[in-house]
């Protein structure tokens, strides 16, 4: 078989799943995005030179030449099947009309579960839709994607689920005592409990909550908070805690992935308060997947798609509050903190879920969807 894979580029958390799609299916990747999208840390590391590439883009080509030679090689090349991620403006038309014009099945993969509000998004809604509708099948992150492509008409025997996975083996690592009590010391967190964030500081991540609910309980005793990441908020989330005089808060700006596990390792929570914008709404968050890996309890709001989709179950291998709830993200940080037994309980439950939360499952959801789609 021989299946074009249309996306924008290679994250590292891709490399492994990419690699059994192109043993599986005989996938050749198609990248037509450079990596600067505002959703990505562009200190992570990329893996495109891990897998089949066709090269779409040479030096600084522009935006419409790479979308010229994508329409080329799905024009010229025999592929038996495209397979279509459901982003950039511009791609997903181009493989669609082309699918359709030479009578090749597509499929379409997706994260989104709502979507977005802007006056664009809205005028390109019923295309969109279009595009679900009349697709051979589609592969969505979760069971919250599929709920939502059957509500907006979409047949359900071609929804697929590909659970969405990160990398367990980078962030199940052993951690030492030594190399513990090293980072606290650190971080002059020696004898604290620990609630951390590892994510983009941009309005739809929430932290402006976060921080309110940390200020709602000042009254948890040796309780720090480490926040992770950088962006265009960062400034403001500083302020906040000048202004509030949340001492007990530390701004690291960027930590490599290949580290994070031990940050992970030392966090009694982890926190993934992301709020619904006109623009953006959390399609999955991975840190959930990291952070299960070291026996952390996850508390993340109900606009989290690792919540809505089936990894964080309420109360049995994580916590899911109301976004945009500071209160309510207040009362589970302190009912977690207040109780060892509670965060043992929950924590235990998360690790031995997440082992089964793995590439060549989340593969089989596109297996099963090539499948389908040649069965018929």
């Amino acid at each position: 078989m021989n299946t074009a894979f249309i996306t924008n580029f290679c994250p590292f958390y891709r490399v492994k799943l990419y690699k059994i799609l192109a043993e599986k299916i005989g996938a050749k990747f198609l990248f037509f995005s450079d990596a600067s999208e505002k959703n990505w840390e562009s200190l992570n590391p990329h893996g495109s030179d891990e897998v089949a590439v066709v090269p779409l883009r040479a030096g600084s080509d522009s935006k419409l030449k790479v979308m010229f030679n994508l329409a080329k090689e799905l024009w010229s090349n025999d592929y038996d099947i495209f397979v279509q991620g459901v982003s950039g403006k511009f791609a997903v038309l181009i493989s669609f009309i082309i699918a359709k014009l030479r009578g090749k099945p597509i499929i379409l993969w997706t994260g989104f579960w709502n979507h977005p509000q802007t006056f664009f998004h809205k005028i390109t809604f019923p295309l969109i839709r279009f595009f679900y509708k009349h697709s051979d099948a589609v592969v969505g992150y979760g069971t919250h994607v599929r709920d939502y492509l059957i509500s907006i008409g979409v047949d359900k025997d071609k929804i697929f689920v590909a659970q969405n996975t990160a990398d367990n083996e980078l962030y199940n690592k052993e951690v030492k005592d030594s190399e513990r009590n090293k980072l606290l010391r650190e971080l002059s967190a020696e004898n604290c409990k620990i609630a951390l964030f590892v994510g983009r500081l941009q309005k739809e991540k929430g932290v402006d909550v976060l921080l309110q609910a940390i200020n709602c309980k000042l009254q948890i005793d040796n309780c720090k908070l480490i926040i992770i990441g950088r962006g265009p908020e960062q400034e403001n989330l500083k302020s906040y805690c000048e202004e509030n005089k949340l001492e007990n808060v530390l701004f690291l700006s960027y930590v490599y992935n290949a580290d994070l596990y031990k940050y992970y390792n030392i966090a009694d929570i982890v926190l993934v308060p992301s709020v619904t914008t006109r623009f953006f709404k959390e399609p999955w968050g991975l840190v959930v997947n990291e952070a299960m890996n070291q026996n952390c309890v996850l508390i993340a709001s109900d606009a989290v798609g690792a919540a809505a989709g089936g990894l964080i179950e309420n109360e049995k291998t994580g916590f899911i509050v109301p976004e945009k709830n500071p209160e309510k993200l207040a009362d589970a940080i302190s009912k977690v903190l207040e109780s060892e037994e509670l965060q043992i309980k929950i924590s235990n439950a998360a690790r031995e879920k997440i082992k089964n939360w793995t590439y060549d499952k989340m593969a089989q959801g596109f297996i099963d969807a090539v499948d389908s789609v040649f069965k018929n």
